[in-house]
């Protein structure tokens, strides 16, 4: 175990060193699907070899040589086990993307493995309409959390744009994940956020005054940490969990606001249809359902979990306990 630790807190320094480095190279890349990723992939990797750039090597996440990479970079990648070796060439461990003037450590392409922490589109969409809920509140939050951090992105932004929050813990199940949240984190300087390797709220004190997630919402075979969201309810039976147990952590006046997947069938709407019914069973509580997206992840319906499904749509709840 202490070794395990010595080695995380090594690649930890390792990078942080890269996130200096691409910092101060003015490097961006927003990241896109993991199909249109693939597409995009698969295309550069048909060109005649030549020079890789950084957004090649941390943002496609394609193969490179020695050469391509700045020598002392290449070096400690090198040293820290943060590249794989193909033949004459090397691949990184780690993607880099960029939000909002921020650089965030993740894992490489594709995310296959069980303890990936993924970036994405939804990344990208889930803070755009916190900030937009935030802005709109007519008080600060002190006291928040974000549940199933993943690479606390969300937490990261919403410190650098709401300056007011006092304390803010981000929690997640997946120790790699708080091991990225934490190296963004540090880098982003921001020393009142605290990773906390938590099943949902079990190692979590207190209550809150905003609580915040955008959880896995999948049925994902594999289970992969960053995808599956639970058999029940199709996949949401996280998204219900934090709704239901997140009630309780509440603080008078506190709001908690959700981005999550829903399944839709000729059935209609499973999930919605259970959050109301634990709506019902609350007073004092303010919330909304609001559909952003009648239709993502459409290839998914091809999959045998998803048969009896018609359509996964893209879903915001905001709920706020009265004073």
């Amino acid at each position: 175990m202490n070794q395990i630790l010595e080695m995380q807190s090594i690649q930890q320094q390792a990078l942080l060193y890269l996130l200096a480095f691409l910092k101060q190279q003015d490097y961006q890349f927003t990241t896109i699907t993991p199909l249109s990723h693939q597409r995009i992939l698969n295309r550069k990797k048909n060109e005649i070899y030549k020079h890789r750039t950084h957004q090649d090597i941390f943002g496609w996440n394609l193969n490179f040589k020695k050469t391509d990479l700045d020598s002392a970079l290449f070096t400690l990648l090198q040293e820290h086990q943060l590249l794989q070796v193909q033949e004459d060439q090397y691949l990184s461990q780690v993607r880099v993307s960029s939000l909002d003037g921020e650089l965030f450590i993740h894992s490489a392409f594709p995310t296959t493995q069980q303890d990936a922490v993924f970036f994405g589109p939804d990344t990208y969409r889930f803070i755009y309409h916190l900030k937009q809920y935030l802005a709109a509140q007519p008080r600060p939050f002190k006291r928040v959390v974000e549940m199933c951090c993943g690479t606390s992105a969300a937490a990261i932004s919403i410190a650098r744009h709401f300056p007011a929050v006092n304390e803010m813990m981000v929690a997640d199940l997946n120790p790699k994940a708080l091991l990225y949240s934490q190296i963004n984190i540090s880098f982003a300087g921001l020393n009142h956020i605290h990773p906390v390797q938590s099943n949902l709220f079990s190692n979590l004190d207190g209550k809150f005054d905003l609580i915040f997630a955008n959880p896995p919402y999948l049925i994902d075979p594999e289970q992969r940490q960053y995808r599956h969201g639970g058999n029940a309810l199709d996949g949401c039976d996280l998204s219900f969990r934090i709704i239901k147990e997140g009630l309780q952590r509440l603080n008078s006046g506190g709001h908690l606001f959700l981005y999550t997947g829903v399944t839709v069938t000729e059935h209609g709407n499973l999930f919605l249809q259970h959050l109301k019914d634990l709506m019902k069973q609350h007073q004092n509580i303010i919330w909304s359902y609001e559909e952003i997206d009648p239709d993502i992840f459409g290839e998914e319906l091809e999959q045998p979990a998803y048969q009896h499904v018609e359509r996964i749509a893209l879903a915001l709840i905001k709920i706020e306990v009265g004073n």
